[in-house]
């Protein structure tokens, strides 16, 4: 109603806080009955059923041998992404957990396919008896580095 005015607008988490927030009666079933979904109580984005979908050979992290956690021994390492602004560009960053030695990896972009094949290229010149184990984390361009680098 008031495009050009700002102090005159409202968001429309701001209507549904105060339709939900207002006592019971008549009035508040009728007006929650018109809105698209008619739940009865508000429903939080942040609850209910991951939109994403299920990774495939999804190993728990508390599956890790008691070591890891301990950050006794090292070669065990963690994976993860940076994102930068709008996701338009990543870095992939190796961590192994006791030197707390960083490596980041040069991605051409978030997906998984780019994640696997810089993780893979970075891991080449890491000697094999500080290679035991990786763990990444549940992001979905972590998909196909859960088979494990080659």
């Amino acid at each position: 109603m008031h495009p050009d005015e700002p102090p005159w607008q409202v968001s429309h988490e701001t209507i549904y806080c105060a339709l939900y927030a207002l006592p019971r009666g008549a009035l508040r079933k009728e007006l929650i009955a018109s809105l698209r979904k008619a739940h009865q109580r508000r429903r939080s984005r942040t609850r209910g059923a991951d939109r994403r979908g299920i990774l495939p050979n999804m190993t728990s992290i508390h599956g890790r041998p008691i070591e890891v956690a301990a950050r006794q021994v090292p070669g065990h390492w963690e994976g993860d992404l940076i994102k930068g602004a709008g996701n338009r560009s990543a870095v992939g960053t190796l961590v192994e957990r006791k030197s707390r030695y960083l490596l980041l990896a040069k991605m051409r972009d978030a997906s998984a396919e780019a994640t696997l094949k810089a993780f893979t290229q970075r891991f080449r010149h890491v000697p094999l008896f500080v290679r035991k184990t990786l763990t990444y984390d549940q992001g979905r361009e972590m998909a196909c580095c859960l088979q494990g680098p080659a």
